[in-house]
C-alpha cells in the first residue's frame, strides 16, 4: 500500500545544489548560538529542504536550525528543525528540515522557489542564486575517498 505524500508545497530537486550557510540557534527552547557550518541544498519547497552535511546533527525536534541561503541576490534567513536524518556514506549526513517561516517569509520563498523552477528549465545553475561550486561539491565526497585510501592521514 502506498504511503500518501503529506507535503503540502512544491519540491524543487535541484541538478546542481545550493551551498548555504547554518547554525544552531536554539536547543530545549532555549538560545544557543553555535559556529557556523556549511550545507548543501539537494532539494527546496516552501515548507522545508532536504541537505547534505558532514556535521553530525541529533535528531531532534527542539533542535532549531538558522539556515542563511541566497535567492536572486535575496538573502534569506530561514528557520527549521531535522525531523529525519540518514547517513548517505561514512561522515555524510542527509536531513530532511522542515521549516518554521512566518507567512510573508513563507510566501517570498514560494515566489522565488517558482521562479527558479522556471529559471532552471535552460540552466543548472544561476549567478544570482547561491549554487556550489564543482570544487565544494566534490571536496564534500572527496574526503571520503581519501579517508579510505588513507591519504587523510598523510602530513
Amino acid at each position: 500500500m502506498a504511503t500518501p505524500n503529506k507535503r503540502q508545497f512544491y519540491r524543487l530537486t535541484l541538478q546542481v545544489p545550493l551551498a548555504a550557510k547554518f547554525r544552531i540557534i536554539g536547543f530545549n527552547n532555549k538560545q544557543l548560538l553555535s559556529n557556523n557550518g556549511t550545507t548543501y541544498i539537494a532539494d527546496i519547497s516552501a515548507g522545508g529542504i532536504r541537505m547534505h552535511s558532514r556535521l553530525d546533527l541529533p535528531l531532534n525536534e527542539s533542535l532549531l536550525l538558522e539556515f542563511d541561503v541566497e535567492l536572486f541576490h535575496s538573502k534569506l534567513k530561514l528557520l527549521g528543525c531535522v525531523l529525519r536524518k540518514q547517513l548517505l556514506q561514512s561522515g555524510i549526513y542527509e536531513y530532511g528540515v522542515e521549516f518554521i517561516l512566518d507567512t510573508p517569509l513563507r510566501e517570498q520563498l514560494l515566489s522565488h522557489i517558482h521562479m527558479l523552477s522556471i529559471r532552471l528549465k535552460n540552466k543548472q545553475v544561476l549567478a544570482s542564486c547561491s549554487f556550489c561550486s564543482e570544487e565544494e561539491w566534490k571536496e564534500l565526497y572527496q574526503l571520503e575517498n581519501e579517508e579510505h585510501m588513507g591519504l587523510s592521514d598523510m602530513p
